[in-house]
C-alpha cells in the first residue's frame, strides 16, 4: 500500500496553487488507442451545478471517517490532460445529500499533471445505494464527462446498479483513523 501525506485544508484556487505535486498517485495509464477508458454513468439529480473551487469538502466537526482521494484525469491518445474540471459531490456520512447549498461539493482544476486531489468523509449508502462518490470531469471543447467511484469493499456494490468493477478505487494506506483512495479517470481523448 501506498502512504499518501495529507492537504493541509483550506480552500485553493487554480491548479498551480493547489499543491497537489506532493501527492501519490497512479503512474497513469499509458497513452494507448487500446487502453480501457473510464466508464461514465448518467448525471442524476444528486449533482448539483455552481459548487465551489476547493479541494476540502469536508467541514470542521463533521461526522465521519476523514477520506482522501487522488487521481488523474487522462486522454488515451493526449496522455494527461491540465486544466480539466473536476466537478466532486457526495452524500453525508448518514446517506444524506445537501440539496439546497454545496456541502460534501467542490471542483477543482487538474494541475500539469493532470492530478486532483480531495479531503472529505467517508459517504454513507445513499438511498440502499453502494458508498461512491460522484465525479463530473468537463474538458472545455472536448469532453463532458460522468462517472461514480466506489469503495471496493462495500457489500452493496453487487447490487447498485451502477456499480462496475473498473470504478472502484484502489484503496491505499492512510495515517490511522482516515482511509485513502486513488481512481484515475481514462476519457476517449
Amino acid at each position: 500500500m501506498l502512504a499518501l501525506p495529507l492537504l493541509a485544508g483550506g480552500r485553493l484556487f487554480g491548479a498551480e496553487s493547489q499543491g497537489l505535486e506532493g501527492f501519490a498517485t497512479n503512474a497513469g495509464p499509458p497513452c494507448s488507442p487500446d487502453e480501457l477508458v473510464t466508464p461514465g454513468v448518467p448525471a442524476d439529480s444528486t449533482y448539483r451545478k455552481g459548487a465551489p473551487l476547493r479541494t476540502t469538502l469536508a467541514e470542521a466537526g463533521m461526522a465521519g471517517v476523514p477520506f482522501s482521494l487522488s487521481g488523474t484525469v487522462s486522454g488515451v491518445t493526449c496522455g494527461r490532460i491540465k486544466g480539466a474540471t473536476v466537478d466532486v459531490w457526495q452524500a453525508d456520512a448518514r446517506g444524506a445529500y445537501d440539496t439546497a447549498g454545496f456541502r460534501l461539493r467542490g471542483r477543482q482544476l487538474t494541475d500539469a499533471d493532470g492530478r486532483f486531489h480531495i479531503e472529505t468523509i467517508v459517504p454513507g449508502n445513499a438511498a440502499g445505494r453502494a458508498k461512491h462518490i460522484g465525479l463530473h470531469v468537463n474538458v472545455p471543447g472536448k469532453a463532458d464527462f460522468w462517472t461514480e467511484v466506489f469503495f471496493p469493499d462495500d457489500p452493496k456494490n453487487a447490487a447498485d446498479r451502477r456499480f462496475k468493477k473498473e470504478l472502484a478505487m484502489k484503496m491505499v494506506q492512510a495515517p490511522k483513523g482516515r482511509q485513502a483512495g486513488l481512481f484515475d479517470v481514462v476519457l476517449k481523448l
